[in-house]
């Protein structure tokens, strides 16, 4: 959004506008005051700005902030319901639609089980959709689009999913899962967009703490140069390395595949039929399923001391921290671990950087190693966030 390119009046007032709605959208509520300071813009400018906003029903003013000695601030905020989002979460037991409003808030969900493999399923994926439009009592002409995760590895069109093992499905047509869906679609790795929700959330908590003239940094809002790696750590391994706002996909639409690089040649057998990947090491399975536990279980009975447990978590932290190097000599770029094991490991985080220093070969503190903010339940809905991300960059 910003450039050094000369500029007409027309773009100056567009790019303005996309600013102060940003603002408003990733602080969750602020004052007038407040736009005016942290975007150095004069109140009739942020004024003008927030008229079309309104005008355009896409923030509301919710009542007033405190009085802080003098007239009470109106509180301003953007309105959820003028557009909203759907993400479809299929795996191999259970199909569930999530119905996300603009501020990135889920409204309602509805789940169907079924066997997916051998079945015919797509059928249900429009009606879900449908049934939750429905009884919410949505305008179509307010959504935005609905996503769809498959926890499958993709084409380099989008077009076919090449595997997805654990529903049972290959060199399957992605048409066939949106063919039915009357509104603007995409089909997306689950990972990348648990990935993506992570980082529309970690992005949404900086910029609530951002809006004082001391703090403010637009080019965390604005996102044009900013990039990370986002490590997830389920009973799979994944991820995605967002740049700006774009995840990137590379040659074969495979980046982000982490839990398929070697670290151990001839290792383990990993799910995809290859020895030594990643994934057969740092999963959430190693810590879990193979001990025959629950993660509960698992990290309770480490913090007992537990001696097979504590030898069980030095290894898995060892590799762990391999893997993170070699993304991060690679890369050069913050790593943020996400996913149902992040939110145990957490605790452990000092114990983790230092195998990280150890392993670098350069100069690092290992700063650059982050845990999400976001929760499992936000992770979820990812593929909704995608329509929302677009629609904020066209206001």
């Amino acid at each position: 959004m910003l450039t050094t390119e000369k500029l007409t009046t027309t773009d100056v007032k567009k790019i303005n506008k996309n600013r102060v709605f940003r603002l408003i959208h990733f602080s969750g509520k602020v004052a007038r005051q407040e736009i005016s300071d942290a975007l150095r813009l004069s109140l009739p400018t942020v004024n003008q700005n927030l008229k079309y906003l309104f005008n355009e029903d896409l923030i509301e003013y919710a009542g007033n902030f405190e009085s802080t000695g003098g007239r009470k601030a109106q509180v301003i905020m953007v309105k959820g319901s003028s557009k909203l989002a759907i993400s479809v979460n299929i795996t191999a037991n259970e199909i569930v639609a999530y119905l996300v409003d603009l501020r990135g808030v889920v409204i309602d969900e509805i789940k169907l089980s079924v066997n997916i493999v051998n079945n015919d399923f797509e059928a249900d994926i429009a009606s879900l959709v449908n049934n939750l439009i429905s009884k919410n009592n949505i305008i179509k002409e307010n959504v935005l689009g609905v996503g769809i995760t498959v926890p499958g590895i993709f084409d380099n069109d989008n077009k076919i999913i090449l595997s997805a093992p654990t529903m049972g499905l290959k060199n399957y047509e992605v048409k066939n899962l949106t063919k039915n869906i009357d509104f603007k679609t995409i089909v997306v790795n689950d990972a990348k967009a648990y990935a993506f929700a992570n980082y529309w959330k970690n992005k949404q908590r900086e910029a609530a703490g951002l809006i004082t003239v001391r703090n403010f940094d637009e080019k965390k809002l604005m996102d044009n140069d900013f990039s990370s790696i986002y490590l997830m750590l389920n009973e799979g391994v994944g991820g995605a390395f967002i740049d700006g706002e774009t995840i990137r996909k590379g040659i074969h639409n495979r980046a982000g595949e982490f839990g398929h690089m070697t670290i151990y040649p001839g290792g383990e057998k990993c799910y995809c039929g290859k020895r030594g990947c990643y994934e057969s090491y740092v999963s959430a399975r190693v810590l879990s399923t193979k001990l025959g536990v629950s993660l509960d279980t698992f990290f309770r009975k480490l913090k007992e001391h537990d001696r097979e447990y504590s030898k069980v978590f030095d290894k898995y932290l060892d590799d762990l921290a391999v893997g993170i190097n070699n993304l991060f000599l690679m890369n050069d770029s913050n790593i943020c671990l996400c996913g149902e094991v992040a939110t145990y490991l957490k605790d452990y985080e000092e114990d983790l950087k230092r195998r990280l220093i150890d392993y670098c070969a350069f100069d690092t503190d290992a700063s650059y190693l982050q845990f999400t903010t976001c929760s499992e339940s936000e992770a979820k809905v990812g593929a909704a966030f995608m329509f929302l991300i677009d629609f904020i960059a066209s206001i």
